[in-house]
């Protein structure tokens, strides 16, 4: 059964992206949410969405960089990624291959949230390793007070303490293994070192999920907390954009939370003439049309669902081998139970 039109997706998506570039005079750092290189979790509630399709769109752009961004707290944790087989380092190598392979572009690793006193043994061995197969790794620090205090990430004690990523391209793109791996930071502490050394730049961000333009407690949208489940995401209505646009969006928690410093960055960084001074919402920050191209709701809140249960087993099985929480199993049971009574 079919629920999503994934040609449609690729050309409503394609198209917006080369809009957005437009409006930018300078480089833009677009961040894609979600797993690029094969979005099984999008192919699992989408069906329908191929799940190699953000490599289709990708490969339309000539010269594009890439950001691939990990958050050195992953590395302490040993987060597991999948079915948790691997330890977290191998896992992102593995990745890091196969973007390079796939794209043969220019790839730089950022390594966010790394201790200013104490750089952990794990990320030390993951850089030499890295940088070993010939790599570019960049160090991006951990910043008191980040997202709320404005006034220090935006100075030299905070987005000005990181190593700079030289890019030439005029997309770069930012990814990663995974949700919390700092991209939005990395592409806002860019843009702030840009602007230091005369480079005006933007950011946008290629987003699948939360779908915002689906109810809040949508099954597709309930999905992604609980793939999330780990790490502590929700979604949330997206206020702002109701009061300017009048239409009801949804986003979630750490967009929203970022969003003030794009905000600062808008009012003392950037040139008045960045688009930037154009988004006055988490929302607005996005190019997602996904929501667009649903063609059969009910099969795919139907896939929602089971996608829940599925990961329901997987936060089970890794309690099970002592990678997981109790905690994680817990709040995938709620939300499943307010899937089910919003099918």
């Amino acid at each position: 059964m079919i629920g999503f039109d994934s040609n449609k997706y690729l050309e409503e998506e394609y198209k917006a992206i080369l809009d957005r570039i437009s409006k930018f005079n300078g480089k833009l750092y677009l961040e894609i949410g979600g797993q690029l290189l094969f979005d099984r979790h999008a192919s699992s509630v989408l069906p329908g969405f191929d799940p190699r399709v953000k490599v289709q769109i990708l490969k339309k752009f000539n010269n594009i960089e890439f950001l691939f961004c990990v958050n050195s707290e992953d590395f302490v944790s040993d987060r597991p990624l999948d079915n948790g087989s691997k330890s977290y380092s191998e896992n992102v190598l593995e990745r890091i291959e196969k973007l390079k392979e796939t794209f043969n572009n220019p790839i730089h690793i950022v390594v966010n949230k790394i201790p200013r006193d104490n750089e952990p043994t794990s990320v030390t061995d993951f850089i030499s390793l890295t940088k070993s197969k010939g790599y570019l790794v960049y160090k991006r620090y951990m910043i008191e007070g980040y997202p709320h205090d404005t006034d220090k990430v935006l100075s030299n004690e905070g987005y000005g303490h990181d190593e700079y990523v030289v890019t030439t391209s005029k997309l770069v793109v930012v990814t990663g293994p995974g949700s919390n791996s700092g991209k939005l930071s990395t592409c806002l502490g860019q843009i702030y070192l840009d602007k230091l050394k005369g480079v005006e730049s933007g950011y946008a961000k290629y987003e699948l999920f939360p779908i915002w333009n689906l109810p809040l407690n949508h099954p597709i949208n309930l999905a992604y907390e609980a793939a999330t489940a780990d790490i502590g995401d929700y979604n949330e209505e997206d206020k702002r954009y109701e009061e300017i646009h009048h239409v009801k969006a949804v986003n979630y928690n750490r967009d929203v939370e970022a969003f003030e410093i794009l905000e600062s960055l808008g009012k003392r960084i950037v040139s008045e003439d960045n688009y930037i001074h154009t988004y006055k919402s988490p929302t607005d920050m996005g190019i997602n049309m996904a929501g667009f191209s649903i063609k059969d709701d009910k099969i795919c809140r139907g896939a929602a669902i089971l996608e829940i249960e599925n990961r329901l087993k997987g936060y089970e099985n890794l309690l099970t081998i002592g990678k997981g929480k109790a905690e994680w199993v817990k709040r995938t049971e709620d939300i499943l139970l307010k899937a089910k009574d919003n099918l």
